[in-house]
């Protein structure tokens, strides 16, 4: 493990233990993917400050893991005290950062992994994503959604059924931490752990007929979810279906508003699909 500027480490991580008769119909070509964790001053991605923050660039070829990965990882001070809620979570105290370097510190190491990624990944990316576009405008900005793998919206396509989607629960029910070290909620554990997520979502059948398409994998994840419960509004915690049969007229005024498409995009098909009414 060698130092880098700003008190980070860049590592270099042994292969892991891929089968490769998995991905026997994986496209030719290398795929570079950023995965990211981020450990923050709190849960807002509009004011929350980075205070650890960890990447792994991994190369591909097709989804098959090439062995060739790096990764950088640096607890950051940030301009704000941590609140106590924060380091309950994280277990990352004031105390811990008090010598580390700024976020603007690490600029550098991460741009230098970043600008040659194809992709990034992250278990709840949009929430890392807001923060470090904050941050490193000039190193994020380049990525937009059609560069972004978001696992936990992967998952809740994947595995529609289990009740918790947090990257802890699916840790546990995966057994995704096999071969790593670390502790839950750190951000270098945790970066490993969507990674090793990412490669467990490979072996499911509905991404059979993706073959080691990064590109059709991005369209399979932003396809539209099935939303069953309202999360706001009057019939919030309600059955979309029970809303969509007991009150048509309320449907039928939501579907004409233009905000449903743009900030509730899933909702907004899962009542199509329900309705029986055209894009």
């Amino acid at each position: 493990m060698g130092a880098l500027p700003g008190g980070g480490h860049s590592v270099r991580i042994e292969p892991m233990n891929t089968s490769p008769d998995l991905f026997s119909t994986i496209e030719s070509g290398v795929t570079r993917v950023l995965f990211l964790d981020t450990e923050t001053t709190g849960p807002d991605p509009v004011s929350a400050e980075i205070c650890e923050a960890a990447f792994i660039l991994a190369e591909y070829s097709g989804f098959a893991f090439t062995g060739e990965q790096t990764a950088f990882q640096s607890l950051v001070k940030p301009p704000v005290p941590i609140p106590p809620e924060a380091s309950a979570v994280n277990g990352i105290s004031n105390r811990m950062v008090a010598d580390a370097p700024t976020a603007e510190g690490i600029h550098g190491s991460i741009a230098e992994l970043a600008e040659r990624a194809d992709y990034l990944a992250a278990h709840n990316l949009p929430y890392d994503l807001t923060i470090l576009k904050r941050q490193y405008p000039a190193i994020f900005d380049p990525f937009g959604p059609e560069r972004g793998i978001d696992t936990l919206r992967l998952s809740r396509h994947l595995w529609q059924e289990i009740p918790s989607h947090s990257l802890q629960a699916l840790r546990y029910r995966f057994e995704l931490d096999t071969g790593i070290t670390g502790e839950a909620h750190r951000a270098l554990f945790d970066t490993e752990l969507v990674r090793s997520l990412l490669h467990h979502a490979f072996t499911h059948e509905s991404l059979a007929g993706v073959k080691g398409n990064w590109a059709e994998l991005l369209r399979f994840i932003a396809s539209p979810l099935e939303v069953k419960i309202f999360s706001f509004g009057k019939y919030r915690g309600s059955l979309v279906e029970d809303t969509v049969a007991g009150d048509p007229d309320y449907i039928r005024w939501l579907l004409r508003q233009k905000w449903l498409s743009d900030e509730h995009p899933d909702l907004y098909h899962s009542i199509l699909r329900k309705t029986g009414a055209k894009k």
